[in-house]
Formats: structure tokens, sequence, C-alpha cells
């Protein structure tokens, strides 16, 4: 496959390939789409049907204004995992 790219694109292509050591546009291309690809996580779809129906009643529950404030929870889990002594 061949590409051609505009001179912009081509300019952040050389600029990350510096910046980063990778020896050849393709390497730089291939690592690009792997973090792509990993950002891009799970599709609901894939995970199991307990997985699908905790994530469904967390996202009604904080429809239905059930949630709590972050940083409550983060307060929570600090006193009980981090400020355990």
């Amino acid at each position: 496959m061949t590409l051609s790219l505009n001179p912009e694109t081509q300019k952040l292509l050389e600029d990350q390939m510096k910046k980063y050591g990778y020896s050849t546009p393709e390497e730089t291309v291939r690592i690009a789409l792997e973090k792509l690809d990993q950002e891009q996580g799970e599709y609901i779809e894939d995970l199991d049907p307990a997985t699908q129906a905790a994530i469904a009643e967390g996202l009604a529950q904080a429809d239905r204004g059930e949630g709590r404030p972050w940083e409550q929870v983060r307060e929570e889990l600090r006193a009980r995992f981090i400020d355990k002594k």
C-alpha cells in the first residue's frame, strides 16, 4: 500500500519520528495505530453479560440522580485503602 501525505501531515510524522526515535515512517504509523487501538478499549458488546448489566444499572442509577460526587467517593477510597495504617 502506498500512502500520499500532505506536507502538514508529513511534517507531523517526521516530528514524531524524531521525538520518539522511530527509525521509519512504517514503524511510527504501526505504533500509532496500536496505541489508537488500545485507547479504544473494549466495546460493551464484547463484555460478558454480567458486566454489561452492571454498567447498564450504573448508568440508570446516574440517570436517576443516585450517583455520588467524585470528591466523596475519592475520600472514602483514600480512607479505606491509602490512609489505612
